[in-house]
């Protein structure tokens, strides 16, 4: 992890003080030069850091040299306060930064327990139909060769045994599946405050045990091979299932510690997190009995590239997608080198560089991107795999910014049946995809449908999610927008009046998300008739916008022109 993302404690060799000293600087005391443009180089990112650091030390200057004031009694310094203010800033910035930081560790660790549960679910699943096979064969054999057969009754009895043990395990993983799958979505609601913190500041690693060589039990060696192999599959998988305790470990770290990053390490020499320890289990036993090798391509160096990964996404979830697009670029070229251009970390960074040149404002590029994504995953994972499915929506969503909404409602609609089949019609990414769907629509020309679309979704939303999920307030914010664009913006105003306060009071008044529903409510106070009212907002929320986002940011910007736009009319009307 780099400086921006450590805690004081670990930040004081940095500086070369120690968290106390840094402390009392930051309390109030002069710092020293030495302090100031250590701080500075460890809390601002590269670019920043020569600006900031000529700033701060201009104001250390004046703060320990003052003008002469008159003998009225000690004053406080303004500049003074402002290097305090500026620092204290920072560290606050330092602190959320490796309060997200962690939060997605956790996320990507909760990921990769679902993915690895759910591959585990499917190898029982075979497993299961196989001993169903081989009871009822066995239960020929014994008939046929009548109670006298004591090998083949030890055989049926054992398959039972098995075919039980089978059964238990499947439970298991598909139960430890949905855990890590809920506990994954409580957590994007901590990451998306801590996201809009830190823009409102700013100035998948659970594997398997490394060795799964675990000998056979039962029947002798020789005597009944098929069983043997059976039985050290399943010891094997209840090995997993006992040694993956991702999901328990994370809720303890958030039960225990709801305010304070975890310092526990991401990997133990012992532990289920051993980087060594390959991340898709069922392709190393893709046959009853058959293991392979446990040690992925690229050793150590997995975990690298899952830092590089996971620090190119907060980056670009902090504002600053350009450079996001060109980490995961530069990751790429590392990823197919190491793991191999068909591992799924590999097909997993290239989705969010396609996401991030998107983002970055290159639409058409990262439709381009997602279209060979989508066929590279559907031959390595399948069509139907829920990544291969990730990527279809964002195949289907770059394709409608770069102009083709059209294109983008059909897709989407296909992906919708998919996702229904294979997730379940109440599943996050199925109601990611629908909601994404009835926007294409609207754009497409048909506000009605949309609007109807939305309203449907969102009591599913307020059902499966809960009414202040980010994803439920998003779909409101929707379809009170396709609501006034249907015609009737009077509703959209009311609609958008308590979306405002609900954001607010969920996100926070100067959440980027809030921000946007301002500005739908003071866009469709406007169009249902109120112009001056609509300028109020307006001025109010550029002020806000201006100081939390900045002056350039592309909502100030919009957020600005609507303002000029209904300054005119108000002053007409």
């Amino acid at each position: 992890m780099d400086e921006s993302g450590k805690t004081l404690n670990e930040l004081a060799p940095a500086v070369q003080n120690a968290s106390s000293v840094i402390s009392t600087y930051l309390g109030g005391k002069i710092p020293t030069q030495r302090f100031v443009t250590a701080l500075v180089a460890a809390t601002a990112p590269p670019p920043l850091r020569d600006k900031h650091t000529g700033e701060a030390l201009r104001l250390l200057e004046a703060a320990l040299h003052p003008p002469r004031r008159p003998a009225s009694g000690p004053q406080p310094s303004p500049l003074l306060e402002a290097v305090v203010d500026v620092a204290a800033v920072q560290a606050q910035h330092l602190e959320t930064y490796a309060h997200l930081t962690r939060a997605l560790e956790q996320h990507n660790e909760l990921r990769q327990a679902a993915a690895n549960s759910e591959k585990l679910v499917w190898v029982l699943y075979g497993m299961v139909g196989k001993l169903q096979e081989r009871v009822t064969h066995l239960t020929a054999d014994r008939d046929r060769l009548g109670q006298g057969s004591e090998a083949a009754e030890r055989k049926l009895t054992r398959a039972l045994g098995q075919q039980n043990r089978a059964e238990r395990e499947l439970a298991r993983a598909r139960q430890k599946q949905r855990e890590a799958e809920e506990l994954a979505a409580r957590l994007q609601e901590r990451i998306d405050h801590l996201t809009g913190e830190l823009d409102r500041l700013r100035p998948d690693t659970a594997q398997l045990p490394d060795s799964m060589d675990v000998p056979a039990e039962g029947a002798a060696v020789g005597e009944d091979p098929e069983g043997d192999d059976i039985e050290a599959a399943l010891t094997r998988a209840e090995v997993v299932n006992d040694s993956d305790s991702t999901v328990a470990r994370i809720t303890t770290e958030l039960s225990d510690n709801a305010d304070v990053v975890p310092n526990n390490p991401l990997t133990g020499p012992n532990g289920p997190n051993t980087p060594d320890a390959p991340a898709d289990f069922p392709h190393h036993v893709s046959k009853t009995g058959e293991v392979g090798n446990q040690r992925e391509a690229g050793g150590p160096f997995a975990d690298t590239l899952t830092t590089r990964h996971e620090h190119a996404r907060t980056i670009g979830r902090a504002g600053d997608p350009q450079a996001a697009r060109d980490l995961l670029a530069d990751l790429i070229t590392a990823s197919t080198r190491i793991p191999g251009p068909d591992h799924a970390d590999t097909l997993s960074t290239r989705h969010e560089h396609a996401h991030w040149t998107g983002e970055a404002g290159d639409p058409h590029t990262a439709r381009d991107l997602f279209s060979v994504i989508v066929t590279d995953r559907a031959r390595v994972l399948g069509p139907d795999h829920p990544s291969t499915l990730t990527t279809r929506h964002g195949h289907a969503r770059m394709i409608g910014r770069a102009g083709d909404p059209q294109a983008a409602r059909d897709l989407l609609a296909d992906l919708i049946t998919a996702s229904t089949r294979v997730l379940g019609p109440d599943h996050p990414s199925t109601l990611t995809t629908r909601h994404e769907h009835a926007r294409m629509i609207g754009r497409a020309g048909d506000p009605q449908a949309a609007r109807d679309l939305l309203a449907d979704h969102s009591a599913v939303a307020t059902r499966v999610l809960g009414p202040d999920h980010a994803g439920t307030l998003t779909t409101r914010h929707n379809h009170a927008h396709w609501t006034g664009e249907a015609g009737d913006p009077h509703t959209a105003r009311d609609l958008f009046s308590v979306i405002v306060t609900d954001r607010a009071r969920v996100l926070g008044p100067e959440h980027p998300s809030t921000f946007a529903s301002r500005h739908g409510h003071a866009h469709w106070t406007g169009e249902a008739g109120d112009p001056q009212a609509a300028r109020d907002l307006l001025a109010d929320l550029i002020t806000a916008s201006t100081r939390v986002l900045g002056p350039d940011h592309p909502s100030t910007l919009t957020i600005r022109r609507s303002l000029t736009y209904w300054d005119g009319l108000g002053t007409v009307r």
